[in-house]
């Protein structure tokens, strides 16, 4: 039970720090919004031109897929489960986050159903290798 929970757990913590570092990475990508602190994200939303949230998209989505890998790899039986329960949590933040801040209208549509589908295809995944016996 303790060994679920720690992979759960561990999956959201690869997940969020694979987003804050994506969107530092990102912000630099961009010469209009780089010199705007990140303590101040509210600002780098409102300002960010579309191709900053595009790009930001799909740092998104490989943070579920990353984030669900790494919690079907440490679960030891129902991994696409359990990946699908740290998109579940990621899809709870992001929608805190959505309250939080401002962001586009279309941004926030499309990155509400993506942390769930890409956990639950991280855990397939993993599935799918230790079925071929690539990983023990």
């Amino acid at each position: 039970m303790y060994r679920n929970f720690f992979a759960v757990f561990i999956g959201i913590l690869v997940s969020i720090t694979e987003i804050i570092y994506s969107i530092k990475l990102i912000k630099n990508w961009f010469i209009n919004i780089q010199f705007i602190p990140l303590r101040n994200i509210q600002h780098l939303f409102i300002h960010a031109p579309s191709s900053f949230f595009i790009t930001l998209f799909f740092f998104y989505a490989f943070s579920a897929l990353l984030g669900g890998i790494t919690t079907a790899f440490f679960v030891q039986n129902a991994k696409k489960a359990y990946a699908g329960l740290t998109g579940i949590i990621l899809f709870i933040i992001a929608f805190i986050q959505i309250f939080l801040y401002t962001l586009p209208l279309w941004f926030e549509i499309i990155i509400l159903p993506i942390f769930f589908y890409f956990s639950y295809l991280g855990g397939t995944f993993i599935e799918l290798l230790q079925r071929k016996k690539w990983i023990n």
